[in-house]
């Protein structure tokens, strides 16, 4: 069972910090989202650059969804677990396709050892992954948050 924001910030040393809800933040992190994704499809860039966007697309959009929320993801130890099982649990995502992403978050990490490589399935993969959760977290921002994306558009 995924854990909520609000359970994984009642942890010890948690990266998870309630704030008020922030339209503007909320909306920022979906654009930056939006622009990973659209680095990550870049052909003319390494398969790891290209792999590190579409990881950085889904931490986008999971802090847009804390922010919508009201919660707020530290740089603490921890912090990209936590935002990625805090918005896979808000956006009622399927224990199944937490674990699909989280092997994004896995590969983040294992690109720091020697000669690790990505191939093109993998990438391909990650791609379709990546941009199945952005719109499922779009659909859930339009279906529990259409007025603060609306606040959040506002100069």
């Amino acid at each position: 069972m995924l854990r909520s924001f609000q359970r994984l910030a009642s942890e010890p040393d948690a990266p998870v910090k309630q704030q008020a809800t922030n339209a503007k933040d909320a909306v920022a992190w979906l654009q930056s989202a939006q622009v990973k994704l659209t680095d990550a499809r870049q052909t003319a860039v390494s398969s790891g650059t290209r792999m590190d966007a579409a990881w950085d697309a889904v931490l986008m959009a999971c802090l847009a969804v804390a922010a919508a929320q009201g919660w707020r993801i530290t740089s603490d130890k921890g912090h990209h677990a936590a935002a990625l099982e805090g918005a896979a649990q808000a956006v009622s995502l399927s224990v199944m396709a937490f674990d699909e992403l989280d092997t994004l978050r896995d590969w983040r990490n294992r690109k720091y050892r020697a000669g690790f490589q990505v191939d093109s399935d993998e990438l391909a993969e990650a791609l379709e992954l990546v941009e199945s959760f952005l719109k499922t977290v779009a659909n859930w921002f339009a279906e529990h948050h259409a007025k603060l994306l609306t606040r959040g558009l506002q100069p």
